[in-house]
């Protein structure tokens, strides 16, 4: 999934188990009022999975993580969003206006860069060498500065004119 290119979660009804354990690595996550959220694995005597006990701990903090995770307790769209598992909280009649507005933000612009974004902040998130982190950036950074992205980018912005990367 991080591989990928940007993917939004819009939930509106039950996440639960592999529900909200498969959408935890995703870009965006996008609740409803309507929504339900809930890391039952305790409660059905397993553990949690695809490697959720890295994702949830990293969008919610380690307590909040702990406490969903070791209680099994299920929780409103709202809670959730308080805890900053979700980017947003919509009314259900307006959850898919919402995610198409962040994903058409996104896709304008350029693949490769998006690509490259999502691998800095999967690789970066997770790092403690900053010199690491920075190597990084430099090397994908120097990349752009040679693609047709980088030079529509450029011509647009001396032009006054939104890029076309497509």
């Amino acid at each position: 999934v991080r591989e990928s290119k940007p993917i939004i979660a819009a939930v509106n009804g039950a996440a639960v188990g592999i529900g909200i354990t498969m959408i935890l690595p995703f870009d965006v996550i996008i609740a409803s009022d309507n929504a339900k959220f809930g890391l039952v694995f305790i409660k059905m005597g397993i553990v949690p999975e695809l490697a959720s006990t890295h994702f949830l701990v990293s969008r919610v903090g380690w307590g909040k993580a702990s406490e969903m995770m070791l209680s099994g307790h299920l929780y409103t769209g709202e809670e959730v969003h308080k805890s900053g598992l979700t980017e947003y909280l919509t009314k259900e009649n307006e959850l898919m206006d919402k995610a198409l507005e962040i994903a058409n933000r996104m896709a304008d612009n350029p693949d490769k860069q998006l690509l490259m974004t999502k691998q800095l902040l999967t690789t970066n998130a997770v790092t403690t060498n900053l010199k690491a982190a920075e190597e990084l950036e430099t090397k994908l950074l120097h990349e752009c500065w040679e693609t047709e992205e980088h030079k529509e980018a450029v011509s647009a912005f001396l032009e006054k004119r939104k890029p076309n990367f497509r």
